[in-house]
């Protein structure tokens, strides 16, 4: 049995910003006027080389022409748009990873060095780690500090893979296409952003459920970094934690850059920032608290 499901926006690959080269938002004329006038398109058959946007009402070029446009399993291309195809036959997975949609694992923690503790982010560069209660893998520093290569290098040593934008995207979002890992709304203290030790009271405790959005421009906050898992309630559907907030997670790409997705502790607008849809694409420098986690494709249980 499948689940077929589209995102919010039914196209979520263009607002994500994660497309193939041939598949760039371009309006195209619509096809169909009216005395001389511009016509909105109403279904994807009113734009013979592209579909049609529900939102503006006109014709943009195809998502995609075959699955591969959309990034395979268990993403497929119908009428020429990426759509989530959810099975759900049981998979097998590593017990550190989380299945997806019966087609890919993904790391449930972010991943960490082998020595990391609690305390520290070890040093112990050789291979990924998915486990809770440690530091992640994270840098701050230039380019060389965490990038695509380091963190595809360090996947592929624990016998995975880095999370294509698509795969990443999925498990945060869900096939609800919800804003945050943990739904519609921003919640100030859910997962670990800037916001989330808010102490407005002044007692020296961070607020807790009392905290708001943007309460960091007006109190105290004492933000850092935190071990994988230590904000239980921040965990998607699919059962990964920490993929909205505590660090930016870099996904794979064929453009060369870097882009990094999730936000961070330490991110100035978390409300924006930390939006699974948000891309901190490189662009001349690179964002503070850089880190990843791994995928890997399933294999079919019993």
């Amino acid at each position: 049995m499948h689940r077929s499901s589209r995102f919010a926006t039914g196209r979520p690959w263009l607002r994500a910003g994660f497309i193939t080269a041939a598949a760039v938002l371009v309006l195209l004329p619509a096809v169909r006027t009216t005395t001389g006038c511009l016509k909105r398109c109403d279904i994807n058959a009113d734009c013979p080389e592209g579909v049609c946007d529900e939102v503006s009402g006109f014709c943009i070029e195809a998502e995609c022409g075959a699955a591969a446009d959309c990034g395979g399993s268990p993403f497929e291309c119908v009428e020429r748009a990426c759509e989530i195809v959810c099975s759900e036959d049981t998979v097998d997975c590593p017990d550190d990873m989380s299945p997806v949609c019966g087609a890919y694992c993904i790391d449930t923690w972010e991943a960490s060095r082998s020595d990391a503790t609690a305390n520290s982010t070890g040093s112990d560069g050789a291979v990924a780690v998915s486990q809770p209660g440690v530091l992640p893998w994270y840098s701050s520093d230039s380019e060389t500090g965490m990038n695509a290569q380091i963190a595809k290098a360090a996947c592929e040593a624990a016998g995975k893979r880095l999370c294509s934008p698509f795969e990443w995207e999925v498990v945060c979002a869900t096939t609800d296409g919800l804003r945050y890992s943990y739904g519609e709304d921003y919640s100030a203290s859910t997962c670990n952003g800037i916001d989330a030790f808010c102490d407005c009271d002044e007692d020296g405790e961070p607020d807790g459920d009392d905290a708001y959005p943007h309460c960091r421009d007006d109190c105290p906050t004492d933000y850092s970094v935190m071990p994988t898992g230590s904000f239980s309630d921040c965990v998607s559907a699919f059962g990964a934690y920490d993929i909205s907030g505590n660090v930016w997670e870099v996904v794979s790409s064929d453009d060369g850059l870097n882009h990094f997705r999730g936000g961070a502790y330490n991110c100035t607008d978390s409300e924006h920032l930390h939006q699974c849809a948000y891309d901190g694409l490189e662009n001349g420098g690179f964002p503070s608290a850089k880190g990843f986690r791994c995928c890997l494709d399933a294999e079919e249980g019993e």
